[in-house]
């Protein structure tokens, strides 16, 4: 009997103990969660390294959406901003992503009022007291006028011949649309890819003189020839830059995929055994450090590129040269230049990354674009295109454009005007 009550207290002992570890347990898996808010603001002129810059406080900023991302935990949590723009809700503790996007209208026009924070840790309450006074659970963003111009289609990650796994790259384009209601002249448009030119959590350091988000940076710039009204784009019209101008599908055993011979314009850098002589040239105003003179090519995992508007023929000292400063700039403690472009003459950008899951490397500011497109595998004949969402009465599309490529792209087979857009009247051929 004594062993028996011996066996018998063990294993109540024993059982206790497991409840006790059981609640340890249980008491240690929850988080109490944390009652936050932020401050969005919307800023004109100058803004410093610091983030400050002259508050409008006459812009309207309620009703915009605000995006607590967690990628470790891969949690989600949005609410939207009051009449303030203070944007309150709960979430656990950890490292955030905060993003905001939406539009405001303004004296008769509409803006994107789209920006992030990356790597902010939430560990304590934040009042709205303490977002209203503090930059540190705020931000300032540049309200960014809704342009005629957008991105409609983008054709980059390259495409495999399923049989010999040759992989090709030369048949990359660039759909541009006027998705307004106003002829848009494209003389002296500019096409650029921006850098950082691949997906990073480490963003460049910019000097401080250049302060925060009053510029974007270009590794090449092209440019449209024109005298200012030499290329008008009709509403419902589009516009394609390639690579290459040329039927790819010839090469269909290494792995080439579409026609791109009937484009606008090429991006030739100076190959001669890769030129169309139909098919006009882009200027090549900028190149960053080595100039590449066999092809221009984008990376296949995703660029970051935009259209801006400069207003003027673009001159550098040489291809690859500027005065830093002014029109080039370096990042702190580098020598190689880059294209220096001002945030007010931006018209539309988008990024693309590897996956719809490295969010987290997202490089390009969030008032170029909130978000990021992305065809999730390389060499997969795959397209980002923008979503219909609309049709005018000549059957044209009308585009999603909120300004955040995650929620307005997409993937498709590519292919020239997918959607009954309209060929210029400029087209060379249609003279």
């Amino acid at each position: 009997m004594k062993k028996t009550y011996i066996a018998i207290l063990t294993a109540a002992a024993g059982l206790c103990s497991c409840i006790e570890m059981m609640d340890s347990a249980s008491q240690a898996d929850v988080v109490n969660p944390l009652n936050v808010s932020f401050k969005v603001k919307a800023v004109t002129g100058f803004v410093d390294a610091d983030g400050n810059g002259t508050i409008n406080t006459d812009f309207p900023v309620d009703g915009l959406t605000v995006r607590f991302t967690n990628f470790e935990e891969d949690a989600v949590i949005e609410t939207l901003t009051d009449e303030n723009g203070i944007a309150q809700t709960e979430v656990a503790p950890g490292n955030y992503t905060i993003s905001v996007f939406g539009e405001s209208e303004s004296e008769g026009n509409t803006y994107y009022l789209n920006g992030s924070v990356q790597n902010k840790a939430i560990t304590k309450d934040i009042t709205p007291e303490q977002a209203e006074a503090s930059n540190d659970f705020s931000i300032a963003i540049r309200p960014a006028m809704v342009g005629p111009l957008c991105f409609s289609q983008i054709f980059y990650c390259g495409s495999t011949n399923p049989e010999t796994q040759a992989t090709y790259f030369r048949d990359q384009f660039y759909e541009i649309y006027n998705n307004g209601d106003e002829t848009y002249y494209l003389d002296h448009l500019c096409f650029a890819r921006l850098v950082p030119e691949f997906a990073t959590a480490t963003l460049p350091e910019w000097p401080a003189e250049d302060g925060l988000n009053n510029y974007v940076y270009a590794v090449t710039v092209w440019q449209l020839p024109g005298n200012g009204t030499d290329y008008p784009l009709k509403p419902g019209e589009s516009f394609i830059i390639t690579q290459e101008a040329a039927n790819h599908a010839d090469h269909s055993k290494y792995g080439g995929l579409i026609d791109t011979s009937l484009s606008e314009f090429e991006t030739w850098a100076g190959n001669p055994q890769r030129v169309n002589p139909d098919v006009p040239d882009l200027e090549y105003v900028f190149w960053s450090g080595y100039i590449v003179t066999l092809q221009w090519l984008n990376t296949v995992s995703g660029p970051g590129l935009c259209i801006y508007q400069p207003g003027k023929h673009l001159e550098f000292p040489t291809i690859n040269t500027g005065v830093v400063g002014e029109t080039t700039q370096r990042q702190v403690g580098k020598t190689q230049e880059y294209v220096r472009i001002p945030a007010e003459q931006l018209i539309d950008g988008v990024e693309m990354l590897p996956t719809s899951n490295s969010l987290n490397m997202k490089r390009i500011p969030g008032f170029v674009d909130a978000g990021a497109a992305s065809t999730e595998k390389i060499y997969v004949g795959k397209s980002v295109c923008r979503k219909v969402i609309g049709q005018r009465p000549d059957g044209t599309p009308i585009y999603q454009d909120t300004n955040n490529s995650t929620e307005d792209f997409e993937t498709q087979v590519p292919q020239f005007r997918r959607n009954g857009e309209k060929m210029p009247a400029w087209n060379w051929s249609l003279k």
